[in-house]
């Protein structure tokens, strides 16, 4: 990848956890609407997900089980270590029995690591099966990756309560059609402006019709799922279009570097929402309300960064708080 690619690959990911934390600072302090907090939770995490999915599509494939153990260890580290450490550390008294509750209510716990980690490890087990068929890779990728989400649906289905599957489910479509796109970069590449553009200008009202005229929070239904999974493909296409527009500049740099933090940010953050609250309730849309998110947010965000800048450089928190090694 060149370097303006990656850049604009970690200025989207610094875009969602942005995103991610003005979501928790209205979600945290009561102050969900029904525009912009839609808005918001149909885009933060989906984003999240289609990036890690592109990236995963872009990687090397796996094709040895020393290649497989080998991805699915670092993986391991990098979300399930954080994802028991932090319920440990929350529930210093009681850690084997918040663990196994958490791990039939990942939304108990930091879901977002462990669901990324499952869609890692379906992608990962279809492609070694696919390696060992040689000619048939292809047809064997998809006859695991489909039945590996099937058994996903059936799960749900079947009201199966252990991983949260229908997590798992929610996000598949995302994490798939973002490892898709990585797959085949060189042919996106190849699609001409004027369709790019075309399709920018199809996804933007279609994004706002959906936001300000139909409820997004409410998923009860197969209708309500499907156009609020619609409304979140809508919406991860206009930032990854409009992320590909961005220029080269200090605001895209720090963006981008602020992308290299999302998983220490995404742990940290949202403890840190509700430092301001007084028990008042504020309307979004006044100008108490207004200063109110934008002091939450800066000072949340002041007490993130100075606890990422001293835990980063003790080496065992480095890895027990963020699952990475020194050094990164």
């Amino acid at each position: 990848m060149t370097n303006t690619r990656s850049q604009t690959i970690d200025a989207l990911k610094g875009i969602a956890i942005l995103i991610v934390m003005l979501g928790h600072v209205l979600s945290w302090n009561q102050m969900e609407d029904a525009y912009l907090y839609d808005a918001i939770k149909a885009v933060q995490m989906p984003l999240f997900i289609l990036i890690s999915g592109y990236l995963c599509g872009i990687g090397r494939r796996v094709k040895t089980w020393k290649e497989y153990g080998a991805v699915l260890k670092k993986r391991a580290c990098a979300y399930l270590v954080p994802f028991f450490f932090w319920i440990v550390l929350q529930h210093p008294l009681q850690p084997f029995s918040s663990i196994i509750e958490t791990l039939y209510a990942l939304d108990k716990g930091l879901w977002f690591l462990m669901t990324l980690f499952l869609l890692n490890w379906m992608i990962y087990t279809a492609q070694l099966a696919g390696a060992w068929a040689g000619v048939y890779e292809k047809w064997i990728f998809w006859a695991v990756y489909l039945g590996l989400a099937a058994f996903v649906v059936l799960e749900t289905l079947l009201g199966w309560e252990f991983l949260s599957p229908g997590l798992t489910r929610l996000y598949l479509p995302f994490y798939l059609t973002g490892y898709a796109a990585g797959n085949h970069r060189e042919r996106l590449e190849r699609i001409p402006e004027w369709g790019k553009r075309l399709s920018f200008g199809i996804a933007l009202p279609g994004f706002l019709f959906l936001v300000f005229f139909r409820d997004l929070q409410d998923v009860s239904s197969l209708l309500q799922l499907g156009q609020q999974i619609l409304a979140s493909f809508l919406g991860c296409y206009l930032a990854v279009y409009l992320a590909g527009l961005w220029r080269k500049g200090r605001a895209k740099e720090f963006t981008a570097w602020l992308g290299g933090y999302t998983l220490e940010i995404y742990v940290l953050h949202f403890h840190f929402a509700r430092v301001l609250n007084r028990g008042i309730t504020y309307d979004l849309y006044t100008m108490e309300g207004f200063l109110f998110v934008l002091a939450s947010f800066a000072v949340m965000s002041l007490i993130t960064a100075g606890i990422i800048a001293v835990t980063k450089r003790i080496p065992l928190l480095n890895f027990l708080l963020y699952g990475k090694s020194n050094g990164h």
